[in-house]
């Protein structure tokens, strides 16, 4: 007759086998996992971006497009004793940078480390706004660029025409 043998516990061979084929299979999730949480990373990056870009460029576009204070000088960037809190026109943004991103009230956002928000504004021609001039064309091209830890996550252009002005597209909202 045959003889039945009972088994009290695992091989080391089955126990070697078995953690092997456990991690095969955690090496192979985590191949799949790993791109994923840098895509959704990325992802998350470029909509705050976007968000701080958009932000800036709407708090611009409220803007005039030539000083409305008489005898200013018509330079790019703001005068001797402006700050982003007392920008009346499109140009006081030239060369405006902040790191991390502030609010127009000049108060940081210390959660956004590494970010930067800057400005350049252009006088562009109007029959080719790609192209920028020396002197005021009555269009000036404004670029806003997000970028964290130096790499770009977006970019607005937004062209500004100096008929705004005068159409009453800004509008002054007085006292009372």
């Amino acid at each position: 007759m045959f003889k039945i043998t009972s088994r009290h516990g695992i091989s080391m061979a089955e126990t070697i086998i078995s953690t092997m084929l456990i991690g095969f299979v955690l090496v192979s999730t985590l191949q799949i996992v790993g791109p994923m949480v840098q895509s959704t990373s990325l992802h998350t990056d470029r909509l705050l971006a976007a968000n701080l870009a958009n932000e800036l460029t709407e708090e611009i576009s409220t803007k005039f497009w030539t000083s409305p204070v008489l005898n200013d000088p018509e330079s790019m960037g703001p005068g001797a004793t402006e700050t982003r809190a007392t920008y009346d026109d499109v140009d006081d943004y030239h060369g405006w940078s902040a790191s991390p991103p502030k609010m127009s009230t000049d108060q940081a956002n210390i959660y956004l480390g590494g970010w930067t928000r800057s400005v350049t504004v252009e006088h562009v021609l109007v029959s080719n706004p790609l192209l920028t001039s020396g002197s005021s064309t009555g269009l000036k091209r404004v670029v806003v660029t997000v970028s964290k830890n130096g790499v770009t996550h977006a970019t607005v252009i937004s062209l500004h025409s100096a008929s705004a002005d005068t159409l009453g597209f800004i509008v002054i909202s007085g006292g009372g």
